[in-house]
């Protein structure tokens, strides 16, 4: 009978350690079988042939990361009481690489095993994608790797409508599941592919979420390359595959494995021009074999003509997350403005106020703008607003609730945004601090700001809301009043002079807020399309903030002692 647990880790185990994770679970027991890993490696290279490309109607080979990540993978194990036996240690796997590294013939090669080699009777697997075209180029391979084996297309049946591939001496299928088709996602119970995470929907990965739990060894494995959304279900996934690969506290888990190849992702223009080979090596595995040199570097040097180009080729060449597609603010400069600081750190510190009230439904900003000693430098504070119902509507589309669970977000109460709260909210940071004006949008917080400067009375004369005195001053919405602020504020940025809390909501903001120009040169911001869950209210507001400061002349205020530190 196994043991469940080892003394120590023994020598074929060390070698495989690869990150703390690694290390924590061989601790837990967990150890590397070579004979497993070798199976799976060999089965692949047997059994699936390539369809595409200079190297169609060849058996597989696995080079590179395939074969380190496939014996990773497979090879393992972990002693399971329920089952009484050794089991494979991973149920989910994330692997992140830039294009053409062979991603989506490698997942389908997994998929041809565990239907056809894994042994399991009656197994399920699921090629997932995003659509129904996504998910049929990945699952198309196998398709092909079964029709030109003449093992396994003996074995098999292959649907021609559907694409379902039956492995018959084990009951077994392998089909197709889209997010575009809501009716193929029911009572799913098997291992799943997932190919393109960066792009695939939270709502259908959340249905997916126990697909495999009555599994003996069912694996969740997403293949994604970097992508541009921020808020969505792949950069999720990406950063927690981080922690639970670093063993962060909190984030121990011996199951999940996570595989990154990419450049840094606060990579800065200037260093990639530098030496672009450098990350080209560091972020492509497949260097030298998939990714020839030459032609890496000829789309390099035809990207660095366009910023969207470049932001591409960063994103699809380096596996580099951006921000937003064609984003107006630079990551890597919004990042380096982070400092630590509380709400306590600038108690009774003077600031100006921007404030962006939404129709009804939408979400709703407030940004204080506290100057510092140093000339034009500024700290914000950010404070955010929205209908619970819609908040819950929308969560798919982003991680609303996690916000306000985290106070980060404020839900208020029903379907259209309660101005009461807000009230309430400006009035007791206006006890907190020294506001010294408030610059609103006259179409939306004409009487709510009235309201704030001068209170509120029943109809009997009796004050039922408080009146702060803080002045207010009107920000009209368009290009002529947006102009010089909005560049101002991203001067600022790139100077170093704009310093944020790491507000999550104001980072998700930032990273995807566009900006609409006219002949003349003048800008402002807009979100990336008018239905666009993406809002983009706390930069608007933070403008508002900045351009009253300088309105008021605040730098030279410090001299005569009326701004505080």
């Amino acid at each position: 009978m196994p043991k469940m647990k080892q003394r120590g880790i023994d020598r074929v185990t060390r070698q495989w350690i690869r990150c703390p994770a690694d290390e924590r679970a061989a601790r837990n027991g967990c150890r590397f079988d070579e004979e497993r890993a070798d199976f799976v490696v060999n089965w692949i290279q047997i059994y699936c042939h390539l369809y595409e490309g200079e190297y169609a109607g060849q058996l597989m080979e696995l080079h590179d990361w395939q074969d380190e990540v496939t014996r990773r993978l497979f090879g393992w194990v972990m002693f399971s009481e329920d089952w009484d036996r050794w089991v494979r240690r991973f149920r989910r796997a994330g692997l992140w690489f830039p294009k053409k590294q062979k991603k989506s013939p490698t997942l389908a090669s997994y998929g041809c095993f565990l239907l056809c080699g894994d042994g399991e009777q009656g197994q399920k697997v699921y090629s997932v994608a995003k659509d129904g075209k996504q998910a049929m180029i990945s699952h198309l391979h196998a398709i092909e790797m079964i029709r030109r084996s003449p093992e396994l297309s003996q074995e098999c049946e292959i649907n021609k409508s559907t694409g379902q591939i039956t492995h018959l001496p084990t009951s077994s299928f392998y089909k197709i599941v889209a997010g575009d088709n809501p009716k193929s996602q029911e009572g799913l119970n098997g291992s799943v592919l997932v190919d393109e995470t960066h792009v695939v929907d939270r709502r259908l990965m959340k249905i997916l979420r126990g697909a495999g739990i009555s599994r003996t060894e069912p694996l969740h494995i997403e293949v994604s390359t970097a992508g541009n959304n921020p808020d969505g279900y792949g950069k999720e996934q990406f950063d927690l595959g981080r922690r639970i690969a670093a063993a962060e506290p909190g984030y121990e888990d011996d199951q999940v494995m996570f595989v990154e190849y990419s450049a840094p992702q606060d990579l800065s223009d200037a260093d990639l021009d530098a030496d672009p080979v450098k990350y080209g090596k560091m972020a492509n595995p497949s260097w030298g074999h998939t990714i020839k040199p030459g032609e890496f570097l000829r789309d390099y040097r035809s990207a660095r003509t366009s910023l969207s180009d470049l932001l591409d080729f960063k994103m699809y060449r380096l596996n580099i997350w951006q921000q937003a597609a064609n984003p107006w603010l630079n990551a890597g400069d919004w990042a380096r403005c982070k400092q630590r600081y509380t709400e306590d750190d600038l108690a009774g510190a003077s600031c100006f106020a921007g404030l962006d009230l939404s129709k009804t439904q939408d979400m709703s900003a407030l940004v204080l703008a506290f100057p510092l000693r140093e000339a034009e430098a500024f700290r914000l504070l950010a404070y955010f607003w929205l209908p619970e119902v819609m908040a819950r509507a929308k969560a798919h589309l982003a991680p609303f609730l996690d916000w306000a669970a985290k106070d980060h977000l404020q839900l208020t109460p029903g379907n259209v945004i309660d101005y009461g709260w807000i009230r309430a909210q400006f009035r007791k940071l206006a006890k907190r601090f020294r506001i010294l004006g408030l610059a609103y949008d006259p179409r939306y917080a004409d009487d709510t700001t009235q309201s704030l400067e001068q209170g509120v009375l029943d109809d009997a004369g009796k004050v039922i809301e408080e009146g702060t005195g803080v002045p207010r001053v009107a920000f009209d919405q368009n290009l002529g009043t947006y102009a010089e602020p909005s560049k101002d504020f991203e001067r600022k940025i790139i100077a170093g002079l704009l310093a944020h809390n790491g507000h999550p909501v104001l980072d998700w903001q930032v990273g995807h807020v566009k900006v609409k120009t006219d002949p003349n040169g003048h800008i402002m911001p807009v979100k990336p399309s008018r239905d666009d869950v993406k809002k983009i209210d706390g930069i608007q507001a933070a403008i508002m903030a900045l351009a009253l400061a300088k309105k008021s002349g605040n730098v030279n205020w410090y001299r005569k002692g009326c701004l505080s530190a």
